[in-house]
């Protein structure tokens, strides 16, 4: 019998682009800044205390699952997964981990970040990519500043002025 722990999942042969940005990841600039864009333009995984559906409220009203940030025991992270199957992974091995994985584009997940927190994509796990607070305070900060300027454009006239 195959222990289902050794078993091949689908983003193992067919790795997602944000997977395989990670998995290439080194210490030079190049590879973090595609590992950051990569993810920016990904569908990511989340866990959360409730079903969100496509409901972008119901979204920002769940409260997600955060991980410390290592030995940083005070250091809130939010958990970010690059597949389903990463976040069921953690969720199965983790027994106080929020108990619904809900698919998101990753700038829903970036509007998440609590204040002062960062974000783990893969806690736990191999490969993955650590975004430190104050990093992800300007992604969330630019996200906000996107969504508003979408919402306005939406609420103007098209012979209105931009």
């Amino acid at each position: 019998m195959t222990d289902s722990s050794n078993k091949e999942t689908d983003t193992d042969l067919n790795p997602t682009d944000l997977e395989s940005a990670l998995a290439a990841l080194t210490e030079e600039l190049p590879t973090r800044e595609r590992a950051l864009i990569e993810f920016v333009q990904a569908r990511v995984w989340l866990l959360a205390d409730r079903e969100t559906g496509a409901d972008p409220a119901a979204l920002t009203n769940a409260r997600m699952g955060l991980v410390s940030d290592g030995p940083n025991l005070n250091q809130a992270m939010l958990a970010v997964f690059s597949t389903e199957t990463r976040a069921i992974q953690y969720q199965r091995a983790h027994e106080h981990a929020q108990p619904h994985v809900i698919a998101v584009e990753a700038p829903f997940a970036i509007l998440c970040v609590p204040e002062r927190a960062g974000i783990i994509i893969n806690p736990n796990q191999s490969p993955a990519f650590r975004i430190g607070p104050e990093a992800a305070q300007m992604l969330r900060n630019e996200m906000n500043k996107l969504q508003k300027r979408s919402q306005d454009g939406a609420t103007r006239t098209p012979h209105e002025p931009a």
